[in-house]
């Protein structure tokens, strides 16, 4: 066959019976469905699905990628990000990336001056939601720029940008600087782009938000 992977049988599902809702926030639902198995027998599943849909940033420029030292409280220590978060209501992924961008690394970029690179599920045994990557051309800054225009919401706890070469993320990755699972799949799909076309396009520069 064409695709070696065309020629393994797929997996039978696991079937949902009902939906059974366990906690609620304006981030979204907590589901612990009572599902049946492909062996038939009973059991439960949790299930996350989030009021909206997700959006990951991957920046990019001359000098590499730009990654966010980010606060985690759920592991306790800080870990090197991609701007990310969720959409808003009735708000287009595009214009939700860019937001993201602009609130986490003070980069001011126009919905249209953003590619987008693909689809992933953060946690497929668990999140339901999918989220948009998007990939942003930008020049670096220096650290006055971006802290005075950056804006994080309340709970959020970052730094300023840390840039790395194309050629240095791979030392990165084996070294396991960057251990965030979205970060890491936004980053592949940004590293195939550059590997398919040879060189990354440039859309529009994206400069740090002069906005008062």
């Amino acid at each position: 066959m064409d695709n070696e992977a065309s020629a393994h049988a797929e997996p039978p599902p696991i079937r949902r019976q009902r939906a059974v809702e366990v906690f609620r926030n304006r981030f979204g639902v907590l589901f612990d469905d009572e599902v049946l198995s492909p062996s038939g027998g009973q059991g439960r599943y949790l299930r996350w699905q989030w009021s909206h849909g997700g959006v990951v940033i991957v920046p990019m420029g001359e000098d590499g990628f730009a990654f966010v030292p980010t606060y985690r409280y759920p592991i306790g220590e800080v870990s090197l990000e991609f701007p990310r978060g969720g959409c808003e209501a009735d708000e287009e992924p595009a214009a939700a990336a860019a937001r993201e961008l602009r609130e986490e690394t003070g980069f001011d970029c126009a919905p249209s001056g953003l590619r987008p690179l693909g689809v992933i599920h953060a946690e497929t045994g668990l999140i339901e939601s999918e989220v948009r990557v998007f990939a942003a051309e930008v020049r670096r800054a220096g650290p006055a720029d971006v802290l005075s225009t950056a804006a994080p919401e309340a709970m959020e706890s970052v730094a300023e940008p840390v840039w790395v070469s194309r050629t240095e993320v791979a030392k990165w990755l084996q070294s396991g600087r960057v251990t965030c699972g979205v970060t890491l799949a936004a980053l592949s799909l940004a590293l195939a782009e550059v590997s398919g076309s040879g060189s990354v396009p440039l859309m529009g520069e994206c400069r740090p938000d002069q906005s008062t």
